[in-house]
């Protein structure tokens, strides 16, 4: 994988999943207040409203016209939302079709309206499923950075370390911390602070392999699970995420480049150590990484526990 290019970066952020679960349900609740337009125009006879018979008339509601905007986000292109779209527009140019023809005094066929409804049913149906899925996003999904959050992570953690332990597979855990994190949000502002967040989250996960799981810890700390992976392997992931950072400076929207590294520990899984141990050790391995002088790796080791009783005893 290669790392993000700085127009990516210093990109809008993307939508987040909040913002899409309301848009969602503004649409279902937008769908019923424009049927109820349509039927008092063509049951009542009405003069049909231009929401109804506008060639333009679903860039006039406002889900069709959020949908146009943002149209250039990754995560309209998705199948399931294009899906939605074309329930959309067909379901806005069907109807404006038949009211069009009983404004002429044409009466609709009955087969005609039916297949209208299934239309409308037919729209209501995916967005209710996408405003499921959202809804899932939004509690297992962290909203800065988009990755998975704590809520998740112990489940996730505990079936790659039982994968592991029954197929004799490798599995290792590996703690993530921003260096001089905090000095970020003192210089240049928590607005500055959450775009690092959101530039580390993206490039963390540009360099890491496609069945590896990354969730945000807390704070400016991530938690990685690197399956199929021993202390070698590990190693060479996390240091491709740790170059990610030491290699390319962060460009703040201000265009101002910031330097930036992270400190690593890493614990392979072992079936004699509980998983919340394993976290635990990992993230010891890290204090050991920021104890060394930072940007750099630490494996939990027996040697590494005898050296922390040690310093203890003095």
């Amino acid at each position: 994988m290669t790392d993000m290019t700085e127009e990516s970066e210093t990109a809008p952020p993307p939508i987040d999943t909040g913002e899409m679960l309301g848009v969602i349900d503004a649409a279902i609740d937008e769908c019923a207040e424009w049927l109820q337009t349509w039927h008092r125009a063509v049951v009542c006879g009405l003069d049909p409203d231009a929401a109804v018979v506008s060639e333009y008339s679903r860039f006039m509601s406002r889900f069709g016209s959020w949908l146009d905007l943002n149209r250039d986000q990754g995560l309209l292109n998705q199948t399931a939302f294009r899906d939605l779209e074309r329930l959309h527009e067909d379901m806005y140019g069907f109807g404006r079709f038949l009211a069009l023809q009983a404004s002429r005094g044409n009466p609709i066929p009955l087969a005609e309206y039916d297949a209208f409804i299934e239309k409308i049913e037919g729209f209501n149906g995916q967005a209710r499923r996408l405003r499921e899925a959202f809804r899932k996003a939004v509690s297992e999904l962290d909203p800065l950075t988009g990755l998975n959050n704590r809520q998740i992570m112990m489940s996730v953690l505990a079936r790659e370390r039982e994968r592991a332990i029954r197929t004799k597979a490798p599995c290792c855990f590996v703690l993530a911390d921003i260096d001089h994190f905090k000095a970020v949000n003192d210089t240049h502002g928590h607005g500055a602070g959450d775009h690092v967040l959101r530039t580390v989250a993206s490039r963390f996960l540009a360099n890491l392999r496609p069945y590896d799981d990354i969730f945000r810890y807390g704070g400016e700390e991530f938690l990685i699970c690197l399956p199929n992976a021993n202390e070698g392997t590990a190693t060479e992931v996390t240091d491709r995420l740790r170059m990610s950072l030491a290699e390319k400076p962060v460009m703040l929207l201000d265009d101002t480049p910031l330097e930036l590294t992270a400190s690593f520990g890493l614990r392979l899984v072992a079936e004699d150590t509980p998983l919340k141990e394993s976290i635990e050790q990992a993230d010891r391995a890290l204090y050991q990484s920021k104890h060394d002088g930072r940007n750099r790796l630490t494996l939990w080791s027996v040697a590494l526990e005898a050296a922390e009783a040690g310093n203890h005893a003095d």
